[in-house]
């Protein structure tokens, strides 16, 4: 969405589509909806307000990549699958954006989000460093050398 100004007013708003086709979109999108960045600054507003290290002069910083990602994780996952919507409320009840999209059944308590067991990513062997022993470079090389004189 790009916005045309005129005298410091929103005088136009030129709609353009970057990923996906038309199509997909109004598949997507009830009829009553249109295209507006309001959706995603109200999701980065909701974000910011849940999870602190994201506000600019806060008190909660977070020092390293690893805290921030695992924090946007879990605010994303209860913002998903444990907060019901009101933009989503149906007549039988509480509708979460995990349960519109199909993922589930249910509205999660924050106990079941967090006791949830799943798979491991599978293993992978850490690359050894260094020179490789001599035994293992003679067999690479094709076993025994005959030296001639």
């Amino acid at each position: 969405m790009v916005k045309q100004y005129k005298k410091g007013r929103v005088v136009g708003i030129d709609q353009r589509l970057i990923q996906g086709t038309l199509p997909e979109l109004m598949g997507l999108l009830p009829e009553e909806c249109k295209i507006s960045t309001a959706y995603i600054e109200r999701l980065n507003a909701t974000f910011r307000a849940r999870c602190h290290s994201l506000v600019r002069r806060g008190r909660g910083l977070a020092r390293q990549a690893g805290t921030l990602q695992s924090g946007m994780y879990l605010v994303g996952c209860l913002y998903n699958f444990c907060t019901p919507h009101q933009s989503l409320q149906r007549e039988d009840g509480a509708y979460t954006p995990a349960m519109a999209a199909g993922l589930t059944n249910h509205l999660w308590s924050v106990g079941e989000l967090l006791s949830y067991r799943f798979a491991p990513p599978p293993f992978v062997a850490k690359k050894k460093r260094g020179r490789k022993p001599k035994s293992e470079a003679r067999l690479q090389e094709g076993g025994n050398r005959v030296v001639t004189g």
